[in-house]
C-alpha cells in the first residue's frame, strides 16, 4: 500500500514538472515568435519603401508568427502539432533569407551576398532558438510519457505482488 502512495506521488510530482516545463517552454516560444515578428516590423517601411513584393513577404511572416503564437498558447491535441509549426515557420524564414542572399529574385534583388545585415542577423539568432526550442518540447515529451509509464509499471508490479 506504502510502496502505491509513493508511486502515485512520485507519478503527480513527474505531471506537475511536466506542465511546468511545458508552460516556460510556450512562453519562451511565444516571446521569442514576437520578437521575430518585431525585428520584421521594424524593417517593414524601408522593405516597403523598396521592395514592395519582400515586403508583402515581410506581412506574411508577422502574420504567421502571430498565428503561431496564437496556438502555442491555446494549445494543441500533441507536442508535435504544437510545436512543428513554429519549427517550420522559423525554418522556412531562414531559408528564404538564404535564397534571396544566393538568388536573385523579384521579392529581393539588392541583397545577394550581403550576409551582414545587423537586423537579419537577429532575426536569424530567434529563428534557429525557436527550432531549439521546438526539437527540445517535442524529445522532451515523448521522454516525459517514457518516464510516466515506466513508473505506471512499477506500481502494477508492486500491487501485483
Amino acid at each position: 500500500m506504502s510502496t502505491h502512495l509513493l508511486t502515485s506521488e512520485h507519478r503527480g510530482a513527474h505531471q506537475s514538472a511536466i506542465a511546468t516545463t511545458d508552460a516556460i517552454l510556450r512562453a519562451l516560444g511565444v516571446v521569442t515568435l514576437m520578437g521575430l515578428a518585431l525585428v520584421h516590423i521594424v524593417q517593414l517601411v524601408p522593405t516597403f519603401e523598396t521592395m514592395q513584393a519582400l515586403g508583402v513577404g515581410y506581412l506574411l511572416l508577422i502574420a504567421g508568427t502571430v498565428v503561431v503564437g496564437a496556438r502555442l498558447i491555446m494549445g494543441a491535441p500533441t507536442r508535435v502539432q504544437l510545436w512543428l509549426p513554429v519549427a517550420v515557420l522559423a525554418v522556412g524564414a531562414m531559408a528564404a533569407y538564404a535564397f534571396t542572399r544566393v538568388v536573385r529574385t523579384p521579392l529581393d534583388n539588392q541583397d545577394i551576398g550581403n550576409w551582414a545585415c545587423t537586423l537579419r542577423m537577429a532575426a536569424l539568432f530567434l529563428e534557429a532558438t525557436l527550432v531549439a526550442i521546438s526539437a527540445y518540447a517535442i524529445a522532451t515529451r515523448s521522454r516525459g510519457r517514457q518516464v510516466l509509464l515506466a513508473v505506471s509499471d512499477g506500481a502494477s508490479r508492486d500491487r501485483a505482488s
